[in-house]
């Protein structure tokens, strides 16, 4: 695989995990009111699903690369936001369910930190290794 598609996809998602995720920290409270209003329209959760299938197939078909590196956390990151999609589409209940029962707002923030920490280690890779 030529290692200009994994630059690529490096640089993409890190700058979208690490911008997303520390939008997230930072306006916590503003996303949980946001996130309270989403789980009343079943709508945004389809549509949000339809949007995460799309990236997850787009990374997957593009760097499935199964390899004992940094690229690996790209391909992960691909089947993820694939079965992820999926599970939008297919259980929005459960979905709609998981959101509002979500208590532990710590393990939360703490997962929220690490694909911060993620991201940056792919914007390292993508945009200062290579």
């Amino acid at each position: 695989m030529d290692i200009s598609i994994s630059i690529f996809l490096a640089k993409v998602i890190g700058l979208f995990l690490s911008i997303s995720t520390l939008a997230i920290i930072l306006r916590y409270k503003e996303f949980t009111l946001i996130e309270k209003e989403a789980v009343k329209n079943p709508l945004l959760i389809y549509v949000s699903g339809f949007f995460t299938l799309i990236s997850g197939i787009l990374i997957v078909v593009s760097h499935n690369l199964w390899v004992l590196d940094w690229r690996l956390i790209i391909t992960i990151i691909g089947w993820i936001t694939l079965f992820k999609g999926i599970f939008r589409i297919f259980y929005p209940k459960a979905v709609i369910k998981l959101i509002s029962q979500k208590h532990d707002n710590r393990l939360f923030l703490l997962a929220e930190l690490l694909f911060f920490f993620v991201g940056l280690y792919l914007i390292y890779y993508g945009f200062f290794v290579y």
